[in-house]
């Protein structure tokens, strides 16, 4: 099943990035994080009341550690080309990219912290040779490997993760398909583990989550909190956010 995300002005996340001193995937990694949250917090998710309830344990005892909720995410990393690669036509569709792991930050309580700790962590990513040293190793190990092992390899490496996560850039103009004008883009991807897919287009980022609607029920919520996570950090970082976008939270606010 999929789950459509409303789309939001590009340059109102970008106005957000700016206020906080971080990039634009880091707002949109927030918000997803925020919204996995609340929508664990509306489904009485036992991890996170678990972790809930360690965490008041600990501040009463003065006692600042957190009890981790495991939800790591695969963020597909392009890297440089090599002026080679640049220069050679037949590769130049080709991109040089691999998959990183990450901490989504959901068992954070506040959302300018959630944007604090996910900058850390794909700075980290960014700063550190993590990213090379696995693009090093799916681009030369694999092949030595028996079939069976590489697929138990690739099958281990998706069941620690909770989703794929990936952003792109797109046209910043609208582009024409058989003569009419593309009012929107989404890239569908059904994957092994719930694939979430953002992408710029025409001024706009749009998104999308494909899962499986068993494991995740009532997965539609995820789009109503993903706007008010937007909604919610435009307040706190003081940026006016989209009359439209507000509006779409207002008309989605549940009354228990």
């Amino acid at each position: 099943s999929c789950v459509i995300f409303p789309p939001v002005p590009l340059d109102f996340v970008k106005k957000l990035k700016t206020a906080a001193g971080v990039t634009v995937n880091d707002i949109i990694m927030t918000t997803v994080s925020q919204a996995i949250h609340d929508y664990c917090e509306s489904q009485d998710c036992p991890v996170l009341m678990s972790s809930k309830n360690s965490n008041n344990s600990s501040n009463n005892n003065n006692n600042k550690s957190k009890s981790p909720i495991r939800c790591r995410a695969l963020i597909p990393l392009a890297l440089p080309r090599s002026p080679n690669e640049l220069n050679d036509k037949s590769l130049a569709l080709r991109n040089t990219w691999c998959l990183v792991s990450t901490d989504m930050g959901v068992g954070c309580d506040d959302i300018v912290e959630r944007l604090a700790f996910i900058h850390s962590k794909m700075n980290d990513i960014k700063t550190t040779p993590r990213a090379f040293v696995q693009l090093w190793i799916q681009n030369n190990l694999p092949p030595l490997l028996p079939l069976s092992v590489a697929q138990q390899t690739v099958y281990d490496v998706f069941s620690r993760h909770s989703l794929v996560l990936t952003n792109v850039p797109g046209p910043d103009r609208p582009c024409l398909i058989a003569g009419k004008v593309a009012v929107a883009v989404q890239m569908f991807l059904s994957n092994l583990l719930p694939q979430i897919s953002f992408m710029s287009y025409a001024g706009q980022i749009m998104g999308n989550m494909v899962m499986d609607p068993d494991a995740l029920p009532e997965s539609n919520l995820l789009a109503e909190f993903y706007a008010a996570a937007l909604v919610q950090l435009a307040e706190r970082l003081d940026v006016p956010a989209p009359l439209e976008l507000v509006a779409f939270v207002k008309s989605k606010t549940r009354h228990d």
